[in-house]
């Protein structure tokens, strides 16, 4: 029961499972299909490797669209606004279709949105584990100059410094 009430807050939370997409998909896909019929043509062929993204993105985050989409974007817009130069007609759009240019291009930049997917991640990991690896050697360089400066019991926690007092002052009591 439990956690049927948690996936529904979840579902709840991050926007009820897909029904933005449908609205989205009515109110603006299907009119500029109608009104812009050789835009919304060169959109859909051209933002398929987006669509496949989103498809086997298992990420809640959805972060493959994301890194693919834009890109993919900027590969359809050029042979859309030279749609838009030479009329705005599906002769014109299907003659830029038929360009294996076109596709180079459009499908061009999504591959380099998959590149930068799957490039970007470990190149800021191991960055990050630089970054780190540094700071640690210079923590360990302070430790080092504490330790000559105060000696070794700053290196001790409250606990192991208690009893490194204890068998200091057991030997000074055998001592005696």
């Amino acid at each position: 029961m439990a956690s049927a009430d948690a996936r529904s807050r979840k579902r709840s939370d991050s926007g009820g499972g897909g029904g933005g997409a449908m609205v989205i998909f009515l109110f603006v896909v299907v009119p500029a299909s109608v009104f812009a019929a050789p835009t919304a043509l060169m959109f859909v062929v051209g933002l398929i490797p987006t669509v496949v993204a989103a498809i086997i993105d298992r990420d809640p985050e959805k972060s493959a669209p994301l890194t693919v989409g834009p890109l993919n974007v900027c590969g359809v817009l050029p042979f859309t606004m030279e749609m838009w130069r030479h009329g705005h007609t599906l002769p014109v759009a299907m003659h830029l279709l038929t360009d294996p240019f076109t596709w180079l291009v459009m499908y061009g930049a999504a591959a380099m949105g998959w590149i930068f997917y799957y490039m970007i991640p470990p190149m800021v990991t191991n960055f990050e584990v630089l970054r780190w690896q540094s700071r640690i050697e210079s923590l360990r360089d302070k430790k080092v100059a504490l330790i000559e400066e105060w000696g070794p019991e700053v290196t001790f926690d409250d606990e192991a410094l208690v009893q490194h007092q204890q068998q200091l002052a057991a030997a000074q009591g055998a001592r005696r």
